[in-house]
């Protein structure tokens, strides 16, 4: 059994108790208040400590190295650090209050209250598990409706009334993303992660009154096909036209992931058209580092560029085969590969899409000297296109007919 260093700032309230395992989750205090359906989303991942509080009191519950349990309520935050393969328990003032942790949970004591780490609030739990070589994650465990809140926003921007059914269609298809992702992070306690990766989440700050009816009026809303939840990507823009999931990705095709005419719903966007200018030489510094760290052949990116070729295009119009010819070799590129490897010139982030023409400017011993891509759209170009979304929305399409329109042949089901 385990006990506090000391107790300025926790008071016990139920007796600690050794147990065998950490049991089933529904059973711990902590996740009995919460809303079905959850999702576990990681919203830290690292080796920096973390502070967490509440809005109000909170209930902590720790597992220890020997799985001994125990249970404590403060109103005063907290400090959780990385200690090798464990996580050890803080005051503000640096005291220690527990170590050799294996989990660490935080629940409000009531529904209403929300929890912050570091100053960002977010509705549910957290669960803190520490993962090899010092570092450790934080998971906000939540009610999937909650989750959607804290999605839209960032995910599809600042909204006005006239493209509330772009909200609404964004709505259902995250909730069936989120869905779909369940156990995606083998080994791990989340199944999504709060960016880029899966969708971006940003907890309470980002929730807009607008998005959250489009969240309420489509509540427990997916689509499906077959009768199976399907895998609903998304992206900004798609510049005229998506397209097959095999086109662009090493995936075998699915049905409900073809291309489709956009109908220059999307031709507001101000990321239809864009440029980036690369000197050879950074250019070729970028394929030398993308292929070494990628399984590449990095000794066939010389000191000069000779040459950039596009191969062959899909069917929506992106780059499926590349060619950089150097002095010391030939390097092909396919799919999405090329905007990892190209990335952009200035900035960080990965290059808008793999739509775009190539201009070559050389020299007098025929080496190129720079690279001009012109590019068209935003995203991987699988699935809904947001923009095209918002754009039907804005003509009058309901939710309906655009999400019907960008995944071919689904349905849309209320599932709870």
């Amino acid at each position: 059994m385990r006990r506090f260093t000391h107790f300025l700032i926790l008071s016990l309230f139920t007796s600690m108790v050794s147990c065998s395992g950490m049991g089933v989750l529904p059973n711990e205090q902590a996740y009995k208040n919460l809303k079905k359906p959850w999702v576990r989303v990681r919203v830290y991942q690292g080796k920096e400590s973390v502070t967490l509080g509440g809005a109000a009191s909170f209930s902590l519950q720790t597992w220890g190295a020997n799985n001994e349990k125990a249970s404590y309520f403060s109103a005063t935050p907290l400090v959780v650090k990385a200690e090798g393969v464990w996580l050890g328990l803080f005051d503000e003032q640096g005291n220690i209050l527990e170590k050799q942790l294996r989990k660490v949970v935080l629940a409000p004591k009531k529904q209403k209250h929300c929890l912050w780490i570091n100053h960002q609030y977010f509705r549910g739990i957290f669960e803190l598990h520490p993962d090899p070589a010092d570092s450790f994650y934080v998971v906000n465990v939540l009610n999937l409706e909650d989750y959607l809140r804290g999605v839209l926003p960032p995910e599809i921007g600042e909204r006005t009334p006239d493209e509330f059914e772009a909200l609404k269609a964004q709505a259902v298809a995250a909730r069936t993303y989120a869905l779909s992702q369940q156990d995606k992070y083998a080994g791990k306690e989340y199944d999504l992660i709060n960016d880029i990766r899966d969708q971006v989440y940003s907890g309470i700050k980002g929730e807009r009154k607008l998005t959250d009816k489009a969240v309420l009026k489509t509540k427990g809303e997916v689509l499906t096909f077959k009768g199976e939840l399907i895998q609903a990507y998304y992206h900004s823009t798609c510049a005229g036209m998506t397209d097959d999931i095999n086109e662009i990705w090493e995936r075998e095709p699915i049905p409900y992931l073809r291309g489709v005419n956009d109908d220059d719903f999307c031709r507001w966007s101000k990321f239809y058209e864009w440029s980036e200018l690369y000197p050879a030489d950074e250019l070729l510094d970028r394929l030398r580092r993308y292929l070494s760290t990628n399984g590449g052949e990095p000794e066939k990116v010389g000191t000069k560029l000779q040459e950039v070729n596009i191969v062959e295009r899909s069917s929506g119009g992106r780059i499926r085969t590349l060619q950089a010819v150097t002095d010391a070799g030939s390097i092909l590129l396919h799919k999405d590969q090329i905007r990892w490897a190209f990335g952009r010139h200035n900035k960080p982030g990965i290059l808008p899409s793999t739509n775009f023409s190539l201009h070559l400017q050389t020299n007098g011993d025929n080496s190129v000297d720079e690279v001009l891509v012109t590019g068209y759209g935003y995203g991987h170009g699988v699935g809904m296109c947001q923009c095209g979304a918002i754009g039907m929305a804005r003509y009058g399409y309901n939710y309906r007919k655009i999400l019907t329109h960008y995944y071919s042949g689904v349905r849309i089901e209320k599932l709870y």
